[in-house]
């Protein structure tokens, strides 16, 4: 145990990567709620000819695949039906108010080398994420169109087709990079 405490003193004394707790934005609700049943969801009854069996009976010998005459599962119910609506309907939602540099993209420089990845959250207002790539990671920030990569560099932003181009300023250099969707 006593080895096992200077390790963690220094860890504690030593500078961090991330922002001090007391910088950082306090937690906020997304402004599209994910989808929520009401309560008593599911429990109306259906409506129209929909009293119909919801499940078949018990298999009593086995059955060979050319005796299926239609499907090999029942309908889902009403129920299910209506909550994978609310879920489509409430990812839709959530991704109509996402911005253009929402979300997962590659950086690529001129020769097709594969620089780094970078994970955006834009909802309209100040646009942040992080990079990872072989030099390293850290957090990303955009501001006034120049994403900032923090141990990296800098890079000005310009739109491009489905994607984002600009000029790479790391360590002195240079270098053309192309930010796109992955895959």
């Amino acid at each position: 145990m006593s080895g096992l405490l200077p390790v963690l003193l220094a860890a504690l004394i030593s500078p961090q990567a991330a922002p001090h707790p007391s910088a950082a934005t306090p937690y906020e609700a997304p402004a599209v709620r994910p989808f929520e049943p009401p309560p008593g969801f599911g429990e109306e009854p259906a409506q129209g000819d929909g009293g119909g069996v919801a499940s078949r009976p018990p298999l009593e010998a086995p059955v060979s695949v050319d005796a299926y005459v239609r499907s090999y599962e029942t309908s889902p119910a009403d129920a299910e039906v209506a909550y994978e609506q609310g879920v489509a309907s409430a990812e839709l939602r959530a991704d109509q108010s996402a911005g253009p540099l929402d979300g997962y993209w590659r950086a690529i420089d001129g020769e097709g080398e594969v620089l780094f990845d970078l994970v955006l959250s834009d909802a309209g207002g100040v646009v942040e994420g992080g990079w990872r790539g072989r030099r390293g990671a850290g957090a990303a920030v955009v501001d006034s169109g120049e994403l900032r990569l923090d141990g990296l560099g800098s890079l000005r932003l310009q739109r491009s087709g489905q994607g984002w181009r600009g000029v790479l300023r790391a360590g002195g250099a240079e270098r053309r990079v192309t930010l796109s969707r992955p895959g």
